[in-house]
């Protein structure tokens, strides 16, 4: 059966405009709430963004939905969409957002849910969100309410793990890295990450404004790059989309 909101990888869509509106975006904190409010545990989620505009918007608004049901919210700010599925994982969440239209403009956004496991949520899964969004929802009670709070170091955690996926008795020691983020979600943990491990870092694509996101940087816009890893000597190039994923 053909779903109403969710596509291939989440709701997206033109901001301010349906079904990627503010009140969307509660009503999906909600539905998402409601159906992963599961045992008598204190239930949490872990959102992330982009740096598109939208996001400011759109995470409060699905704050005020989460809480409203009972779920406690963890903000992380700009991080990669695979930052968002593994600290979904490893603070025990029970929901993982990233609200993110990856390599589209800024006018554009979406929201991508992970189940505790960090994954995508199946078909099941989004069939049964769906039909709460269209229906009635439950509220807690007001002794019940969520919080939400922000983690400081979300981004020095993330930066940990992918470093730990790199051999340890290697090092990118006399490479020139030139890193190209877009202007997006991973234009502070990229770069950091590189020097850590021990490389000449070129950043681009790392002041973003709101607007500029995907904005001639990015995988979708390589020439950049390309110019930059000619211009200053280095042997490699990475280029990022708005979420880090590509």
């Amino acid at each position: 059966m053909a779903r109403k909101y969710f596509g291939t990888d989440g709701i997206r869509g033109l901001t301010n405009k349906a079904p990627m509106t503010a009140a969307m975006a509660m009503q999906v904190g909600m539905a998402a709430g409601a159906h992963f409010r599961r045992g008598d545990h204190r239930h949490r989620v872990v959102i992330g963004k982009d740096t598109r505009l939208s996001g400011y918007m759109l995470e409060s608004a699905m704050v005020a939905g989460f809480t409203s049901v009972g779920m406690d919210v963890v903000l992380l700010g700009p991080m990669p969409t695979p930052a968002v599925a593994m600290l979904t994982q490893s603070m025990r969440a029970d929901l993982g957002v990233m609200i993110s239209a990856s390599h589209n403009p800024f006018f554009d956004n979406g929201i991508k849910l992970f189940g505790p496991d960090g994954y995508k949520l199946s078909d099941a899964d989004e069939t049964a969100i769906e039909a709460l969004i269209d229906g009635e929802i439950a509220l807690s009670p007001a002794a019940e309410i969520g919080r939400a709070r922000r983690v400081d170091d979300a981004q020095g955690r993330y930066i940990h793990f992918a470093k730990s996926t790199f051999p340890e008795d290697l090092r990118l020691d006399g490479m020139r890295i030139v890193v190209d983020c877009a202007n997006g979600a991973a234009y502070r943990v990229a770069p950091t990450a590189l020097w850590e491990l021990g490389a000449d870092v070129v950043a681009i694509g790392v002041t973003p404004n709101g607007k500029n996101i995907n904005d001639g940087v990015g995988s979708t816009a390589p020439q950049t790059l390309c110019e930059t890893v000619v211009a200053s000597g280095a042997q490699l190039g990475i280029a990022l989309d708005g979420d880090a994923t590509g």
